[in-house]
């Protein structure tokens, strides 16, 4: 099963941006992972808020808000670590703050980087979701973005329980609480300017990623995939059952 690394493509100086619902520490984690296996140095970050990394998840955490004190710390790491997790401060909440909107394209500019990637939106655990006004919050060098929802939010009922801000999904794709998200909805909010493509740059390779895409809803996923062909030219689709293990569309 092909690794996510093994399925996308990247610029010479990826800033890759992670967008939506349905997995994306994972995904952020899994990919720098990846990526630090292949030698690459790699930053994890957050214009949000993330929760603390688990064991495994990173190889050290470095936290300031300020760029120079950042900078410092991180090319010291270089000579120890492939994998740095940076963020700003704790909120004590169990969480830390995330940079400043235009922090992590410095950091990839200035550390000594090969790659950054950036949690750019919170979705509380839901399946899928679309933004608030204040949402997400795209770094603007965003060169590769990742769209992200779960395969398990396909043919529900819209409610609080599947989406994250539903009043919003409800809103994009013009239906109301209770509704029936089918594929077709679905792919109409997920390449929408107020869904999934919301402040996303045009320059930017796009990626829509579902998880939790399990063998029996094979065909759903394959109708689904025709849906955003059809609605997009541009964005690819990858989908995976579980972290790690990743199929391209029509495979």
């Amino acid at each position: 099963m092909p690794l996510l690394s093994d399925l996308i493509t990247l610029p010479a100086h990826p800033l890759i941006s992670l967008v939506g619902a349905g997995g994306k520490t994972t995904t952020m984690y899994t990919l720098a992972q990846e990526l630090a296996q292949q030698g690459k140095r790699v930053i994890t970050t957050t214009t949000t808020n993330i929760y603390f990394p688990q064991q495994g998840e990173t190889d050290t955490l470095i936290v300031s808000p300020e760029t120079p004190r950042l900078l410092k710390m991180i090319r010291a790491s270089w000579e120890q670590h492939q994998r740095i997790t940076v963020a700003a401060s704790p909120t004590g909440a169990g969480k830390l703050a995330g940079l400043q909107v235009d922090q992590p394209y410095e950091l990839l500019m200035k550390s000594g980087a090969d790659v950054v990637i950036v949690e750019a939106d919170g979705a509380r655990h839901h399946m899928i979701k679309a933004p608030a006004e204040h949402e997400p919050v795209v770094p603007p060098q965003t060169n590769v973005a990742f769209l992200m929802m779960s395969a398990g939010a396909i043919n529900q009922p819209l409610s609080a329980e599947v989406a994250h801000r539903p009043e919003q999904v409800a809103k994009v794709a013009s239906i109301t609480m209770g509704d029936v998200l089918t594929p077709e909805i679905i792919a109409r909010v997920m390449l929408s300017a107020q869904g999934g493509m919301k402040n996303i740059p045009h320059t930017a390779l796009v990626y829509l990623l579902v998880t939790h895409a399990f063998e029996g809803q094979r065909d759903t996923i394959e109708q689904f995939i025709r849906l955003v062909r059809h609605l997009s030219g541009t964005t690819q689709v990858l989908y995976s059952a579980r972290p790690g293990q990743w199929s391209a569309q029509g495979t």
